[in-house]
């Protein structure tokens, strides 16, 4: 029971933020988690230093360290996302060649390690904007999607809740 306790204090706020960014949710819902986290971990560490039961446990001050380390880097840098797009980027890039060519894919379908929903290719959209770079939604909603877009850092013109730049071609947006 005791590893348990340990696990679910130590382990679980970096491990549940991982698989939150990998998700992958909008980066201002990361930064909110990841602030919650890094706030419990940091209460936590507190208790371990301050508490007398508690001084001895100079492992378990340890790991909650690098808990938090782990957070306060996944909220700054948001490297899972970046990781898994990394791994995904070849898959993007054969999808985005398709698209461009013309071909028609079915949805939801799985490329890389993302879900996609819906796949938009460039051209007049409903609301009159021309080009707005190839788009992956891997989230469709009525008030926003968010997604995998093509297009470059200084080209999006979408009505942002949050944007993230991958690199000099992807980015990954939340709509408002």
């Amino acid at each position: 029971m005791k590893r348990f306790l340990v696990w679910s204090t130590i382990a679980l706020p970096p491990t549940l933020l991982i698989l939150l960014s990998l998700k992958p949710l909008e980066i201002i819902a990361l930064w909110l988690l990841g602030g919650l986290a890094a706030a419990f971990l940091t209460v936590v560490i507190m208790a371990l230093l301050t508490l007398p039961t508690l001084r001895s446990q100079k492992r378990l001050q340890w790991q909650a360290a690098v808990s938090l380390m782990i957070v306060v880097s996944i909220i700054m840098f948001n490297w899972p996302l970046r990781v898994a797009y990394a791994f995904s980027r070849p898959a993007f890039d054969r999808v985005a060649e398709q698209v461009m060519a013309g071909e028609t894919l079915t949805t939801p379908r799985r490329i890389g390690w993302f879900r996609v929903k819906r796949i938009e290719a460039p051209g007049p959209a409903a609301n009159g904007i021309d080009d707005h770079g190839l788009r992956l939604w891997t989230g469709i909603h009525p008030h926003g999607n968010s997604g995998f877009v093509r297009s470059s850092p200084d080209d999006l013109r979408f009505n942002l809740w949050s944007h993230f730049q991958l690199d000099e071609t992807w980015q990954f947006i939340a709509e408002d």
